[in-house]
């Protein structure tokens, strides 16, 4: 015999900031939930530079050598810091064909 849970505990869930009944009175709260949902997005960090446009490139290459990218990639690879195999790539093929 199964036993029944128990309620989830919802201390931690913040309360709403506009009142459940507000729509009520024209949408007041609406208003004003807007505001704070906008307040938050401006303080978000503004990027410096807009992504730059990629492409999905399928490589198929011997094993030996991608053996050696997967390695390289985790030899570079530092605490805090992946390096993806791709960004191994991107920089060879930049240093390649002279690129910035």
């Amino acid at each position: 015999m199964k036993k029944m849970r128990g309620k989830p505990d919802l201390t931690g869930i913040a309360t709403p900031l506009k009142d459940p009944t507000a729509f009520l009175e024209g949408g007041a709260g609406d208003v004003a939930d807007k505001a704070h949902r906008d307040s938050s997005k401006s303080a978000a960090p503004a990027a410096d530079e807009p992504p730059v446009p990629t492409v999905q490139k399928l490589f198929r290459m011997r094993w030996d050598i991608a053996k050696a990218l997967k390695d390289a990639a985790n030899a570079e690879s530092v605490p805090g810091h992946r390096v993806t195999e791709t960004e191994i790539v991107e920089r060879l093929l930049k240093q390649h064909f002279g690129i910035e």
